[in-house]
């Protein structure tokens, strides 16, 4: 039931979103917003005790709201949201909400999220380089996220969904260890 919830607050946000005709860079930074709150309310649980808990008042709530939203520079739409999560007593969905939000943009907006894992930290030619390919690779707008992991000792590894690409030295390795040993 709660996802289902979640799908339901998430789409709404994106209704709101689109409506004001944004341009990518402003879906982008509503995610961002969205994102850096949820990480506040991890951070500091007892913040998002506060807001979740019935016994404060709701005016609290929302000025608390308020000036966390000015501290951390959120736009209009971005609070209001986070209020109506606040007296809906949905807070607490706030996670399942930003992912749900991220793939409901991601749809609307045609473009597929990629997890890059390298095993050393890739220079801006190479990282624009590799987002060109992956484009022409899927036919799509791709948006990387980049991750380092040094125990795959070279190379690279993309996720695109349930797709993954494996170029590390690591998994080359392992393709030889079984070759040699199936011989």
């Amino acid at each position: 039931m709660s996802l289902v919830l979640a799908r339901r607050y998430a789409r709404a946000l994106a209704e709101v979103i689109f409506a004001e005709k944004p341009q990518r860079a402003r879906v982008v930074q509503v995610k961002q917003e969205i994102a850096e709150f949820a990480t506040l309310l991890r951070a500091h649980a007892t913040l998002g005790s506060v807001l979740a808990n019935p016994a404060v008042a709701l005016a609290q709530k929302l000025a608390l709201l308020d000036a966390l939203c000015r501290r951390l520079k959120l736009s209009p739409s971005v609070r209001n949201f986070f209020a109506v999560l606040i007296e809906h007593r949905r807070l607490a969905l706030l996670e399942r909400i930003r992912q749900s939000f991220e793939a409901e943009i991601y749809r609307r907006l045609g473009t597929v999220p990629v997890q890059v894992t390298t095993a050393v930290e890739l220079n801006p030619r190479q990282k624009q380089e590799l987002e060109a390919r992956l484009r022409r690779l899927t036919a799509t707008e791709v948006e990387l996220h980049f991750y380092l992991k040094p125990d795959i000792l070279s190379g690279g590894v993309a996720r695109l969904g349930s797709t993954i690409y494996d170029g590390s030295l690591r998994a080359q390795l392992h393709r030889l260890q079984r070759r040699l040993v199936s011989e």
